[in-house]
């Protein structure tokens, strides 16, 4: 047990040491030879750029929920079409932890609404993360022109 948490503990450290030579490389070189103002604005840009990123993934999850509950609701219709006309099964529908006795009908109703609701919040998710996608491409490239232009 002791080499494992020991063999963990170094992982971590050789991943932390790694993370922060690079990023310390990557970041402050090309800005220490520049003005103090640009180096500013440079940080400012790059805090944006990592909270946009940051949403970001964040909307690449949300769409990615949105299509399993979707899926999830389409897949469950599939399966109580193949149900037999007039059979006496008991179906249930979810209402939070628990589970009620419903209609099948008001079961199609319920899964036809999921999936309406989750296809357009798949889609409004989508054209938002094309808009923080622009505004990432958007933020690096003043990065660089802040940067270049600074060094020149």
């Amino acid at each position: 047990m002791r080499q494992i948490k020991a063999k963990r503990d170094n992982q971590r450290r050789v991943e932390n040491a790694t993370k922060t030579a690079t990023s310390a490389a990557a970041e402050s070189a090309p800005i220490r030879s520049l003005d103090p103002s640009v180096v500013k604005e440079v940080q400012d840009l790059q805090a944006q750029l990592r909270t946009t990123a940051k949403e970001f993934r964040d909307v690449q999850g949300r769409i990615r929920r949105a299509q399993l509950a979707k899926r999830t609701s389409e897949l469950t219709k599939n399966q109580l079409k193949e149900l037999p006309d007039g059979s006496y099964s008991k179906l249930y529908r979810p209402v939070g932890k628990m589970f009620m006795l419903a209609s099948e009908s008001e079961i199609n109703a319920h899964l036809d609404e999921t999936i309406e609701k989750e296809g357009k919040n798949e889609t409004s998710l989508s054209s938002k993360m094309e808009y923080l996608e622009k505004m990432m491409k958007s933020q690096q490239q003043n990065i660089q022109e802040l940067t270049k232009s600074a060094s020149e």
